[in-house]
């Protein structure tokens, strides 16, 4: 059986919270002169895709069992979104990048492999049931 974490349904709010928000930062047709990194937005994708695998994966997992096969799921959901998210933003004016998309995905995975480190830490440390084990 497993134990349901008391702070779950505040994390489905902050993920929706924070995707909607993802969504509509990325469809602004004009980004604003102050936000425009030096070199591109690589560093913006990156890290935005991060926290948001790294929501949804402490969402799905602090408190039940570590499932590789829904890690797996989660990274091909932000995935398509990230293709979604790139594709939708052309009727507003911007563009479509490869490059974006392929720094979305490594920001999701590096979100992913932060929650399953933050999980080894220990049983305990950052909640009650162990981390991901590697299958034998």
């Amino acid at each position: 059986m497993h134990m349901r974490w008391p702070l779950r349904p505040w994390l489905t709010v902050v993920g929706g919270i924070y995707w909607l928000a993802m969504f509509i930062a990325t469809h602004i047709p004009k980004v604003p002169q102050e936000l425009v990194m030096p070199g591109g937005d690589k560093g913006m994708h990156f890290t935005a895709y991060a926290v948001l695998a790294l929501i949804l994966t402490t969402r799905q997992f602090w408190g039940a069992h570590w499932k590789w096969r829904t890690a797996a799921q989660i990274i091909v959901v932000v995935a398509v979104y990230g293709i979604v998210d790139e594709l939708t933003q052309i009727p507003v004016g911007r563009h479509a990048d490869v490059w974006d998309w392929l720094a979305d995905v490594s920001g999701a995975l590096f979100g992913l492999a932060t929650a399953a480190g933050l999980r080894l830490l220990g049983p305990g440390r950052l909640q009650k049931n162990p981390g991901p084990t590697v299958p034998r």
